[in-house]
């Protein structure tokens, strides 16, 4: 509706990356042409890290306009069933019949097909948008295949995604050290002064002249964009089209003749039927002085009336809650849950080894299976309740910009009680103050441990290097409070 209002030739937020529409602040014209001259010299691995909304995509589409005619681009959108998929997709790219061929023959041809493109003069340009999704064995065996190849075989990967491929890609640097991992780019939030050339430049380019935005997004409005988008890019379009929208709509009200309302004749006052029985009532019961005294004191009415109806209400709310003992969980969604890591499936049953070696191995004396007594003393079921509760102040974001490091994600019907059992062994037990616990109640259950809150992302992978083995063998991550915040609200 606001095109027509406002004359413009497209849509200047729009959804869709659009390269007539490639803001060129905020680095991302440095970036476009550090990533350029990172293809044009060969590397074999570069990344792009940015959280959702910050432009990675259309940052890529630019990337692939400028690039020579001598660059073929492949660009496939994660997840991605397998590897053995993903090398099936660049084959076909590639040109390859896929009549009569099995999966073991993609892996034997793409070779081929790569060295013939390089004979012809053509280089190859691999670009997985949304790569944190890839599943990690997928993930290990691309870098493991782009590590086999040459340098010079004519290929370039361009992994794009949140900051959650970082962490994957730093979980399996151990199993690729011949490729640099290390090679990319981090798209920033906007500051507030980029924020509003965006938002200019977005703008004029889609044909409203500067008068017009000045009018449109004052001081107030500008500021409140700035303070609710905090520099996403996509949410700072969302923002933007509701105050064109709601422009426009205003307008078309204004615009409208307001239509006169009737005067309506003020009726007589008629004194209700059963007000006249209580007074026939009272008079009956010889009581009148008492209903003189009530209708003149209000107060005294209120009070004799008030305090046994609030007795009675405060005696039904008690009876509820001692009838259900269930607290209200922090995070309640209703669709699925994906996995924090993409490669590892949580079966329906409770899978006990998520749960935690015996106090021995923390202690270093020998395991012999045994139950300590303190141990079947607890209640695992209360402390997954505590350890919950303790949890609700991240949902109020006081602890924004710190990390933490993910533990455990159980995914089934009896989460609960696989978490509860976990977190009354004396190993976990013996941490418990450091634990976080959320849940998200899909279907079958889904509950996150995180462990401790750190400054940094440094400080977060260190703690997990230096974590005792029964901690890291749950393959732990560090990860930023706000994507946890992400993962349990998305």
């Amino acid at each position: 509706m606001y095109l027509e209002h406002f004359h413009l030739s497209y849509e200047p937020f729009s959804a869709n990356p659009d390269p007539d529409l490639f803001f060129s602040g905020a680095r991302r014209e440095e970036i476009c042409q550090s990533l350029i001259l990172d293809i044009l010299a060969g590397k074999r691995l570069v990344k792009v890290i940015g959280r959702a909304g910050s432009g990675k995509t259309t940052l890529c589409q630019m990337v692939v306009d400028r690039l020579p005619s001598e660059y073929q681009v492949i660009m496939l959108q994660a997840p991605l069933d397998s590897f053995d998929d993903l090398i099936k997709e660049m084959c076909l790219e590639l040109g390859m019949d896929p009549r009569g061929r099995q999966a073991a023959d993609y892996l034997e041809v793409l070779p081929r097909l790569l060295e013939r493109r390089l004979a012809e003069h053509i280089r190859l340009v691999l670009i997985i948008d949304g790569a944190e999704k890839l599943y990690l064995a997928t993930l290990e065996r691309l870098l493991q295949f782009i590590s086999d190849n040459s340098e010079d075989s004519g290929w370039t990967t361009l992994l794009v995604g949140n900051p959650d491929l970082d962490a994957h890609l730093d979980q399996l640097s151990v199993f690729c050290n011949s490729v640099d991992i290390h090679t990319g780019y981090a798209l920033d939030e906007l500051t507030a002064s980029e924020t509003r050339q965006y938002l200019y430049f977005c703008l004029q380019t889609a044909g409203m002249p500067r008068e017009q935005i000045e009018e449109l997004f004052d001081e107030e409005k500008m500021d409140r964009i700035i303070a609710t988008a905090r520099g996403n890019i996509g949410m700072i379009n969302t923002l933007a089209k509701e105050v064109l929208h709601a422009f426009c709509q205003h307008q078309a009200v204004v615009d409208q003749p307001v239509a006169a309302e009737p005067v309506l004749a003020e009726e007589e006052e008629d004194v209700p039927r059963w007000e006249e029985k209580i007074h026939e009532l009272w008079e009956f019961l010889s009581v009148h002085d008492l209903w003189e005294l009530l209708s003149a004191n209000r107060m005294f009415t209120a009070v004799l009336i008030g305090v046994p109806v609030t007795f009675l209400v405060i005696g039904v709310f008690l009876w509820i809650g001692d009838r259900d003992q269930e607290p209200a969980s922090p995070v309640v969604m209703d669709q699925q849950t994906p996995a924090l890591f993409p490669g590892k499936t949580t079966p329906n049953e409770p899978d006990r080894s998520l749960a935690a070696e015996p106090s021995s191995s923390a202690t270093g004396k020998e395991n012999d299976g045994a139950i300590s007594e303190a141990q079947a003393g607890r209640d695992g079921e209360q402390l997954y309740r505590e350890r919950l509760g303790a949890s609700a102040s991240w949902l109020t974001g006081m602890h924004k910009g710190k990390y933490t490091i993910q533990l455990l994600t159980v995914s089934s019907d009896t989460a609960q009680t696989v978490v509860g059992d976990t977190l009354q062994q004396d190993a976990f037990y013996s941490i418990l103050n450091q634990l976080y616990v959320f849940r998200k109640r899909t279907n079958p259950l889904t509950i996150f441990v995180y462990h401790g809150l750190y400054d940094s992302l440094d400080d977060a992978r260190e703690a997990r290097n230096n974590m005792p083995v029964y901690l890291r063998k749950h393959h732990p991550y560090p990860l930023a409070v706000d994507d946890v915040l992400n993962t349990l609200v998305n």
